[in-house]
């Protein structure tokens, strides 16, 4: 394990543990399982629940073919304990989810055993994809929605956010396909700084990585294909619990109030976005015509099944890897006593 992950590792786990408590104490977690439990339907909360474990899954094999593709040795349960600890970090972040990033780099080391210029770059890579899959679906509404929602139906603040998300699809792109041109221009640069003849080295081995999928077209459409079906499937969960109230509000309307919802919890108030998220959601939902207990019920039990299931079944996942290695540490070490005994 390399130095630095040595120093970071044995604080992760209690850091963990300690913003965990903080989050549940501060989110009333007890109310809202109340809530979801005696306001909705047993059917359509295990649909919820099959809906959420299959994202998962989805997002969990798209990081499983990228290792492949990249040729690196990988397991895909090993992945689903790297992903889960790095969902625990998000759920414990505020705002932004790099406490996430930062934890799967210690765990791709830990348990693939990755260096710290692997991990970054398969991040960064998964990263890319799953935002410019989120660009286009934000465009898409942002596009479609106009006449639907207030604020969009202003042209100024339409132009705002179609350039804004624009720019940012570039970037994405550039990032994707054109890194090679950065590289190449990095390699005629003369410095004896190491900080600096590092990241040129990353940069170089990034864009070999990303000319991997580019190349291989056919990963490339599976890959934003993963990225665009996990992202839509959020928005389909809300689908399934607006419908027992109301079917007037337009389902376009129902995924930008998704996408909304989720980048008003960037703002770094609580871990997880809890509050903005909510009061966003709620909110607009109301504005269309939910009465507002609806919309509260709808919100919470959203909620749950996309962030408090989602922790508790991290959580069951790390439990149970945990339990697997200490009961194969045991029985080696058992065999081990079988043997001298023996000799």
């Amino acid at each position: 394990m390399k130095p630095i992950f040595k120093k970071l590792h044995p604080f992760l786990m209690p850091l963990i543990i300690m913003l965990l408590i903080y989050t549940t104490r501060q989110s009333n977690f007890v109310g809202t399982l109340d809530i979801v439990l005696h306001t909705m339907p047993s059917s359509l909360l295990l649909k919820l629940i099959g809906l959420q474990v299959i994202t998962q899954l989805l997002l969990n094999f798209q990081w499983y073919r990228l290792c492949k593709v990249f040729g690196w040795p990988t397991s895909f349960f090993k992945l689903l304990v790297v992903n889960a600890y790095g969902t625990v970090a998000d759920a414990l972040t505020p705002g932004e989810k790099v406490g996430g990033e930062v934890t799967r780099l210690l765990q791709l080391n830990s348990y693939l055993g990755y260096s710290a210029g692997e991990s970054t770059i398969l991040v960064a890579i998964q990263k890319t994809l799953s935002l410019s899959a989120l660009v286009i679906l934000n465009l898409m509404v942002v596009v479609t929605m106009a006449d639907h929602v207030p604020f969009l139906q202003a042209w100024p603040v339409r132009l705002l956010m179609s350039s804004l998300l624009i720019i940012i699809g570039v970037f994405l792109y550039f990032l994707l396909f054109r890194t090679h041109l950065l590289s190449r221009r990095m390699a005629s640069i003369k410095t004896s700084r190491k900080w600096l003849l590092h990241f040129f080295d990353w940069v170089k081995e990034f864009s070999l990585h990303t000319e991997n999928i580019r190349q291989n077209r056919g990963e490339l459409i599976l890959q934003f294909v993963l990225s665009l079906l996990i992202w839509s499937l959020f928005p389909f969960k809300l689908i399934l619990l607006v419908m027992p109230h109301t079917t007037s509000i337009p389902v376009l309307v129902l995924f930008g109030t998704t996408f909304i919802s989720y980048f008003a919890a960037m703002i770094p108030l609580l871990p997880g976005g809890l509050g903005t998220f909510e009061a966003t959601m709620s909110g607009i939902l109301t504005a269309y015509g939910l009465l507002l207990n609806q919309a509260v019920a709808v919100t919470i039990i959203f909620r749950f099944i996309t962030f408090w299931f989602v922790l508790l079944l991290s959580l069951m996942i790390i439990g149970i890897y945990k339990v697997f290695l200490y009961s194969q540490r045991r029985s080696i070490y058992d065999d081990r006593q079988k043997a001298q005994y023996n000799g």
